[in-house]
């Protein structure tokens, strides 16, 4: 199938990626983060299936490309940040690449679509009133299988309904946070005030 000018094909749960962002993908990612992102596509692409969701190639496509803005240097993010993206320079820095990465995408591999940079733009703190798409990718960013603890039961929730497996994914990423220690910035309190009170 033809997706944003990109070939992607599905044979019995193999996925056939075009060569240019294959290509893309191992130019901006160290293979620990590839190997991530490819985990987070599959499942993004199997929450959406599952919840019979439309276009789940798009949700393949965003979370293959969720995190390609990750090693852009701090000097290059912050410079991009303050001219591109200056409403959510209070974010703290780790955040930076979503918004990167969206920017990169539109203008690198000419992707244009407005659902899914968003989403992109977004998996990392969250914000509220996301789309599916922006909700699939930040609970499958969170949840996907390569990640060191053991995410089974929040899979199966979101297979079932992403709706609410969504919202215990939000706790327990709450709860991550609060161990680390780590203050919950703006957007990741909107989302919470949002989809938990």
């Amino acid at each position: 199938m033809d997706f944003f000018g990109y070939k992607i094909e599905v044979n019995e749960d193999h996925f056939i990626i075009d060569d240019r962002l294959v290509s893309y993908l191992k130019k901006n990612l160290k293979e620990s983060r590839f190997n991530h992102s490819y985990s987070v596509a599959i499942l993004s692409y199997e929450i959406a299936i599952k919840n019979h969701l439309n276009n789940p190639l798009k949700y393949f496509i965003a979370g293959l490309l969720h995190d390609v803005g990750k090693y852009v240097s701090e000097e290059k993010s912050k410079e991009i940040m303050e001219k591109e993206f200056k409403e959510y320079l209070d974010l703290p820095s780790y955040a930076y690449h979503s918004f990167i990465g969206a920017k990169m995408i539109k203008e690198e591999l000419k992707i244009d679509d407005s659902d899914l940079l968003d989403s992109i733009m977004f998996h990392t703190t969250g914000k509220a009133n996301l789309s599916a798409l922006g909700i699939v990718l930040f609970a499958a960013d969170k949840i996907e299988p390569t990640r060191k603890y053991d995410s089974y039961d929040l899979i199966l929730d979101m297979f079932k309904d992403y709706r609410s497996g969504f919202k215990k994914v939000l706790i327990e990423v709450d709860k991550f946070l609060k161990s680390k220690h780590d203050e919950d910035n703006r957007l990741s309190i909107e989302m919470y005030n949002f989809y938990l009170k």
